[in-house]
């Protein structure tokens, strides 16, 4: 993948950073030492700054600096995503659900869903279909509590909806919920990228041995 703005990349990099300390403190020591002449070493420094910018910039040296810049950048982004999925699986945790099928089945998801963002953070990456099932839970939960909201209120003033007694919300619910585990099981060993064969079979096992 190219990386985009290579130079605010190497800007921000460490070896720009400590040149640029290096400069601003020539800088300063000419203004304070050198008045009222100041103005040609101060000139003299940041040329010299520019110059071995560029050079630096275009060097093996910079390209390095911009690539581990880069990088951070995108772990950033992705320690960011497993956070937030993190902060959806919390959610599930608390919710209050008094289905007994739902509840087997959500404490089925919270371990699988558990073990594979442990994984995420080991090996800094994710599978995007596993993600999507943890967040499809939550919606899952929340159709049902919506559901069972719904059916306390008709029970209280007598309303029946057409085909409410033929309805199975909880065993349905929990049915699409312990699928969602499945699949996120099965792309943590597969869908995490950069991982050997050796590698995707030490995390099957893992989460083997966590169940």
């Amino acid at each position: 993948m190219p990386v985009k703005t290579p130079f605010r990349l190497y800007l921000r990099s460490r070896l720009n950073l400590v040149l640029s300390a290096a400069a601003g403190a020539l800088v300063l020591l000419s203004l304070l030492f050198l008045r009222p002449f100041a103005i040609i070493p101060v000139l003299v420094v940041l040329a010299a700054y520019v110059a071995l910018t560029g050079t630096l910039f275009f060097s093996r040296r910079g390209a390095k600096e911009v690539v581990a810049e880069s990088e951070e950048d995108r772990l950033k982004v992705i320690r960011g995503k497993i956070d937030a999925l993190a902060g959806v699986r919390e959610r599930i945790a608390v919710l209050r659900i008094g289905d007994e099928r739902m509840a087997k089945a959500v404490e089925y998801f919270l371990q699988e869903s558990g073990s594979y963002l442990e994984k995420c953070r080991e090996l800094s990456s994710y599978s995007p279909l596993a993600n999507e099932r943890i967040e499809r839970v939550m919606e899952i939960c929340q159709v049902f509590l919506g559901e069972l909201d719904e059916e306390s209120t008709g029970r209280r003033y007598g309303v029946q909806g057409e085909g409410d007694s033929k309805l199975e919300p909880g065993e349905r619910f929990a049915r699409d919920i312990t699928e969602c585990a499945k699949v996120i099981n099965d792309r943590a060993t597969s869908d995490l990228v950069g991982l050997s064969g050796e590698e995707r079979l030490s995390i099957m096992k893992e989460l083997e041995a966590k169940k």
